[in-house]
């Protein structure tokens, strides 16, 4: 004989409910209005809309991790991703050894041992979409963080390049600009992987790869992009700069939808 013990419609239904799962998309409606209104914005509103607009991103991302990936999980995460990249930029900061040398202005608000308050936010939100759309692409021990690491340095590659052209701060050791690796050194890129491919590894991976867990954080990465290719192409005029990081999360994209109609 076995006794069944109620635990809530959450554990029913084998996810959260419509009201739980109602919160991230909130957060990511409101960001993605600030991304649609920022280019007719007036120019002295345009920092304080950009600070809102990582923040919603982040609290999308947070409460998309909390909700489908548990409390553990989320908790573990939050902890490894702010404090691992908060830490390397601010020693960055400092000494200009790991990425190197980087001007902040404090256009993005309150700053913490020289780094912007949003700068940790940027890297964990964009470092969970990553892990989210890497688990529908590969599930392999191996391919799975590295897909995930490969994802999150293209995002992050582009954000970097539209901050820098938004004055928000600029490389000091960057003098001649490729014209198809992106706006930071070559040697921030491939530091930002392996900062990245840390982070993945020592918060773990989940194994959860449910369809409706994944939506949000691919829409979230698909807007980036086509963003990213607005502003490159028309408020700043220099698509080559951001080649390399359209090229990576194209790739991306691509490469979620084909596993995702093939799943089916």
């Amino acid at each position: 004989m076995s006794i069944r013990v109620y635990r809530g419609p959450h554990r029913d239904s084998g996810g959260p409910t419509a009201g739980f799962r109602t919160l991230p998309w909130v957060f990511f409606a409101l960001g993605v209005l600030g991304t649609a209104l920022w280019p007719i914005f007036p120019l002295d509103r345009k920092d304080s809309l950009t600070f809102f607009i990582v923040f919603f991103l982040f609290v999308a991302t947070t409460a998309h991790a909390f909700i489908w990936w548990g409390m553990a999980w989320a908790a573990t995460f939050m902890v490894v991703s702010l404090g691992i990249s908060f830490s390397a930029l601010a020693i960055n900061s400092a000494t200009g050894l790991i990425l190197g040398d980087i001007n902040y202005t404090y256009r993005l608000g309150f700053q913490l041992l020289y780094v912007p308050f949003v700068t940790p936010l940027i890297w964990s939100s964009a470092i969970y979409i990553g892990i989210v759309i890497s688990r529908r692409i590969s599930r392999a021990v191996a391919m799975s963080p590295l897909t995930a690491a490969f994802a999150t340095t293209g995002l992050l590659i582009a954000l970097d390049g539209l901050f820098v052209k938004a004055g928000f701060y600029s490389w000091l050791t960057w003098i001649d600009n490729p014209a198809l690796l992106g706006l930071s050194p070559i040697k921030a890129q491939l530091v930002t992987f392996v900062i990245v491919l840390v982070i993945m590894l020592l918060s773990g991976q989940n194994s959860k790869n449910d369809r409706y867990s994944t939506r949000m954080p691919i829409l979230a990465y698909s807007w980036i992009f086509v963003f990213t290719i607005f502003c490159a192409r028309f408020l700043v005029d220099s698509l080559n700069s951001f080649l390399v990081a359209i090229l990576v999360m194209a790739y991306i994209i691509a490469a979620f939808v084909y596993k995702t109609i093939r799943g089916n």
